[in-house]
């Protein structure tokens, strides 16, 4: 079956800020699925470089309020859901981010941004229309 991810980013944030939370998410994504980088590459001139991603991974972009409702129904739908919310906008360490994390009940995240992986049938189905960013 044909895996697709997507990462997701609030609209209303700043480029800045987007692309960090892309970045963090992204990371996410090596780390759970390291079948998902690619081995080593060599240039013409013999340069040896690190693998990259063997899958396009696309920048969505949409509203906070839809972030959260797509978070709340991949819950069950796909492989892998990963949300950054405010928690992580908040804190500097991650210890920090995991002791404000179990504060909050996941409605209460306040999603900026989402990663998603799945069969990409349901994926679609998750994220419907949402534009790329811009």
């Amino acid at each position: 079956m044909e895996q697709k991810a997507v990462i997701i980013l609030c609209d209303d944030l700043p480029i800045g800020l987007k692309a960090n939370i892309a970045a963090v998410v992204g990371m996410s994504l090596g780390r759970y699925h390291p079948d998902l980088v690619g081995p080593e590459a060599q240039t013409g001139d013999g340069t040896k470089l690190p693998g990259i991603t063997t899958v396009p991974v696309p920048i969505l972009t949409s509203n906070e309020a839809n972030l959260a409702e797509i978070f709340a129904a991949a819950h069950d739908a796909i492989d892998l859901a990963v949300p950054f919310g405010t928690a992580a906008l908040t804190t500097r360490n991650y210890a920090d981010y995991t002791a404000k994390l179990a504060t909050l009940a996941d409605r209460q995240q306040g999603i900026k941004g989402l990663l998603l992986l799945g069969p990409r049938k349901k994926v679609n189905r998750l994220i419907g229309q949402l534009p790329l960013l811009r």
